[in-house]
């Protein structure tokens, strides 16, 4: 069934080279890994979004079609910023036949506050049970299909549970037939990193790295120097990696 092939990208708190992580994460646009037989390449469109300033939600930088490696944007965005955001989410698209190349089918997709970027292909999410008062902005993405969803979930808030409780529990209601849900979720104070495959696990894989100031998770592990590559973790599968708090706290809860 592996269709839908993209990398993704997360930066929570201080990463000093935050910008070297951007740079080198760009080149898998090119280079990152694929499924076997699948052709090379996450060139169908990218986008970046980041926390606001005063962490109150989430932004949209830009959305693009093509290659992120080629694109003069894609460093113009990491030059704006004097200092770094608390959050960056950055998405590198490999499309599904079935879902156009298009700006408004790149991710990030954005939601009350929220971002989101996906990896994987998820049949028939138009059957997702969400608030229908959501606007689509894509032409039928199942990845903001799969956003309206978790929102939906979220808004329904009651005093016995947890954004990260009903999350979870949405993943794991999930009854749809999919490859992966592979996907990271901010609200612009904490990042949601979710592994959830049913295929290829050996291709939807998501790691994070971990210094005393900040979190860097990624479709796979980014390749610097100043990263040791004994220190990259691997998520396990059906498992969110939670991330809040200066200095950040990590919790992963598996589901």
């Amino acid at each position: 069934m592996v269709k839908f092939m993209c990398r993704l990208l997360g930066i929570y708190g201080k990463i000093n080279i935050w910008q070297e992580v951007l740079r080198e994460f760009q080149k898998l646009a090119e280079k990152g890994q694929v499924p076997p037989n699948a052709s090379q390449g996450h060139i169908d469109g990218w986008g970046i979004a980041t926390s606001k300033s005063d962490n109150s939600g989430m932004i949209l930088l830009g959305k693009y079609e093509g290659s992120a490696l080629d694109s003069n944007q894609y460093g113009k965005h990491m030059s704006v910023h004097e200092t770094q955001p608390k959050i960056f989410l950055c998405h590198l698209r490999k499309a599904s036949p079935e879902i156009r190349i298009t700006v408004s089918n790149s991710h990030p997709f954005l939601c009350e506050g929220w971002a989101f970027i996906h990896n994987g292909t998820v049949k028939k999410a138009n059957e997702l049970a969400r608030d229908l008062d959501m606007k689509m902005t894509s032409n039928d993405s199942d990845s903001e299909y799969l956003l309206h969803y978790l929102i939906t979930q979220i808004r329904n808030k009651n005093h016995q549970t947890t954004d990260l409780e009903r999350i979870s529990k949405s993943f794991s209601d999930i009854k749809l037939e999919f490859s992966a849900v592979n996907s990271i979720l901010s609200n612009g104070k904490e990042i949601f990193a979710i592994r959830h495959y049913k295929e290829l696990g050996n291709y939807y894989t998501l790691f994070y790295y971990e210094i005393d100031s900040g979190v860097v998770i990624s479709s796979e592990p980014i390749e610097l120097p100043e990263f040791q590559k004994n220190r990259w973790r691997e998520i396990p599968n059906r498992s969110i990696l939670w991330i809040n708090g200066d200095p950040p706290k990590l919790k992963i809860v598996t589901f």
